[in-house]
């Protein structure tokens, strides 16, 4: 994110990131990605919660740093650049505390945000993608990407809610101490009766059914869950009662813009690792069909970015001004997305043989690339989403 955008406390903070993302958590990332994501790692949140920064739009009256929206995006940007399973981390949090924070009574807040402050890391889960039924390999085009699908459901029985149903891809699953989840009434599966619960993490009922192995991002743990009767108060459900369609386009809304910091963030890492290598190598400012060649790819690089950081920014201004930041949030994710995957495959190829090698960055920040395409939903439905507000 461009630093003059930022405060001066803000710009520090940022720099400080910058400073952690590019040693310590670059570290442990590199490592956790070559072991592979079977076991959930606690050295990246424990670094992050030891700064306040597992959940930074926290307000300060709950503990947090009460980042705004900016300042948020521009940590991400930091994280995503040293590692992208990191910055997956934060965001995730932050789509869990996203309806407590809309739509939470007092006491759910007062219970559960300060959690995330501590200096010791707690993290929290968004459950929202079902287990799928269907592939592509179903259907002659995309699979209609509809969330009135949700097959998980809840039951009022007397003063509890109870859950049952399966989620997939569900990132801090394994970690979390409380989770935010979205369900259906089980007598509907109209759009008006899907509800957020919050569901404290040691809720008798949920089960750890395996772990999601992922090409990418594989410091950010993710696992299937299986939900048996796991009952819960009343008063834990989240917003008005058949409320959680609006609730969920509002998180989705407000959180859009920090997948696209991601991309940002990846697509830096992969520019900066090849404008490195033709520096070392002086294939910059001499007037040869190969040094032009590595420069006007570094042009196009960095005009990408460049472009896909403002649409990032312009989307965190409108979410801190409180306007109408539905479409340009999405686009930020949409845009950000392909110039993460466009700048990381160009990276690839410039920097040769090597850069198809196990355990080279550049192949790493390719796959990480393309998990941005399947978190908070494909690129096809934001595109749909883009398309139906023009």
């Amino acid at each position: 994110m461009a630093l003059y955008f930022l405060s001066d406390s803000d710009r520090e903070l940022v720099m400080e990131v910058r400073e952690l993302a590019s040693t310590q958590i670059a570290q442990r990332g590199n490592y956790l990605d070559m072991i592979g994501d079977q076991e959930p790692d606690w050295v990246i949140p424990a670094l992050l919660a030891e700064r306040n920064l597992l959940a930074p739009t926290i307000p300060e009256s709950y503990g947090g740093r009460g980042l705004s929206m900016m300042a948020t995006a521009a940590v991400i940007e930091e994280l995503a650049a040293g590692c992208a399973g990191a910055a997956a981390i934060v965001v995730a949090n932050n789509y869990a505390i996203t309806p407590v924070l809309v739509a939470g009574s007092k006491s759910l807040q007062e219970k559960f945000l300060p959690l995330m402050t501590q200096r010791e890391p707690h993290l929290a889960s968004p459950v929202i993608n079902d287990v799928p039924s269907e592939t592509d390999l179903d259907h002659k085009g995309p699979i209609p990407e509809d969330i009135t699908r949700i097959s998980t459901t809840i039951r009022l029985e007397g003063n509890q809610v109870v859950i049952n149903g399966s989620k997939d891809y569900i990132l801090n699953g394994a970690m979390a101490d409380f989770m935010v989840l979205l369900a259906r009434n089980i007598d509907s599966r109209r759009k008006s009766r899907l509800q957020f619960v919050l569901v404290p993490a040691n809720t008798p009922g949920i089960n750890i059914v395996e772990p999601v192995m992922k090409i990418g991002m594989r410091s950010a743990h993710a696992v299937r869950l299986q939900f048996n009767d796991v009952a819960v108060p009343e008063e834990y459900r989240l917003g008005r009662p058949g409320g959680g369609y609006f609730l969920l386009l509002q998180t989705f809304d407000r959180n859009l813009a920090l997948v696209g910091a991601v991309g940002v963030g990846v697509a830096r890492a992969a520019y900066e690792l090849v404008r490195d290598l033709a520096r070392e190598k002086n294939l910059l400012g001499k007037n040869t069909t190969a040094n032009s060649y590595f420069a006007t790819a570094l042009a196009d690089m960095s005009a990408y970015i460049d472009a896909a950081r403002l649409s990032v920014a312009r989307a965190a201004y409108h979410i801190d001004q409180e306007g109408n930041y539905s479409r340009v949030s999405t686009m930020a994710k949409l845009y950000a997305t392909r110039v993460a995957q466009q700048v990381t495959s160009r990276a690839v190829d410039l920097v040769g043989r090597m850069g198809f090698l196990v355990g080279h960055p550049a192949e790493k920040f390719l796959r990480d690339a393309q998990m941005l395409s399947m978190i908070a939903g494909s690129d096809y439905l934001h595109r749909k989403t883009v398309a139906d507000q023009l």
